[in-house]
């Protein structure tokens, strides 16, 4: 994680290389993470719930595309809130994006209403059907997962409510031997909607 408090030389384009945050290697990746953010639409002035937010680099991306932008991170592991609650000092302005330790299984905290909402993972349908009712008009939806129960739940998102499905692939050039080769990612499935 970079060290040097200004953090202005960054830019404000999505996609933040992961060597920026501090994790615990289960971070949205950053080619993914820039993905993420365009289907959100980050809009001055507009609130995001990043629903299981782990190192809370979708939140961070967010809060970066403009000062106004506010973000709510929900996070059930101290550790990994821990973890964004760092970030969030390191990459934010002051009060920007807020974490709240909470088990989304238990059912969303009481929250102001989204503009938009990113589930990275552990999405089910009870959770989306709760997030798409508290969204305001014209808010984004956003889930991505990597497991096949995610692939599934999306894949009925999708042909129950609409929206884009789609499937993203990421190789990166790695060492193999003296030689190089490509060395794939997991396979993400996103989806997003708009109410």
């Amino acid at each position: 994680m970079t060290t040097d408090p200004d953090t202005s030389h960054l830019g404000r384009t999505p996609g933040l290389g992961e060597e920026h945050f501090t994790h615990d290697g289960l971070i949205t990746k950053h080619a993914i993470r820039a993905v993420a953010m365009a289907a959100l639409r980050p809009r001055p002035g507009q609130l995001l719930w990043d629903l299981g937010t782990g190192a809370g680099s979708v939140a961070v991306e967010w809060c970066r595309a403009d000062p106004t932008c506010r973000a709510i991170g929900v996070e059930r592991r101290i550790d990994r809130a821990a973890n964004a609650r760092a970030n969030a000092e390191a990459l934010t302005l002051t009060g920007q994006f807020e974490v709240v330790d909470a088990d989304l299984s238990a059912g969303l905290p009481e929250l102001p209403a989204p503009d938009a909402v990113f589930i990275g993972g552990g999405a089910t349908l009870e959770l989306a059907t709760a997030c798409r009712d508290a969204l305001r008009g014209g808010g984004r939806l956003v889930i991505h997962g990597v497991t096949i129960e995610a692939e599934t739940l999306v894949a009925q998102l999708h042909a129950d409510w609409g929206g884009e499905l789609m499937r993203i692939g990421v190789e990166t050039a790695d060492r193999i031997g003296r030689l190089h080769g490509w060395k794939p990612a997991r396979t993400v499935v996103a989806w997003s909607w708009t109410k």
